[in-house]
């Protein structure tokens, strides 16, 4: 599938690895970076109370493979945006299998 493979977007994705929190134990940081096309499409906007203010957008990143989760960090169109949970996997057929992560800028 066209769409899928050769997306019109170019984001780095930082999959979240286990490093050493300095007492014994682990906790979440940036792994390597992965590049990868993809393609971000608007997901919803929220408005405050006040018109024509926004408080943040979300945007969908679909793609093949993902290598993304609720810790990881994703640079797109010259921002870093935060995970939103974590990605949804749709499976079935090769041709169809993909991943969907949705992306809120951090502020």
């Amino acid at each position: 599938m066209n769409l899928l493979d050769s997306g019109p977007d170019q984001v780095t994705v930082y999959p979240t690895v286990d490093v050493d929190d300095g007492y014994g134990g682990t906790k979440p940081g940036p792994g390597q970076p992965v590049t990868l096309r993809a393609r971000v499409l608007p997901a919803t906007t929220d408005e405050s109370g006040e018109p024509g203010y926004l408080t943040g957008t979300e945007y969908r990143v679909y793609s093949r493979s993902l290598p993304a989760g609720p810790w990881s960090r994703v640079e797109w169109a010259g921002h870093v945006w935060a995970v939103v949970g974590e990605p949804q996997h749709f499976g079935g057929s090769r041709r169809l299998a993909h991943d969907v992560a949705t992306i809120r800028k951090r502020g």
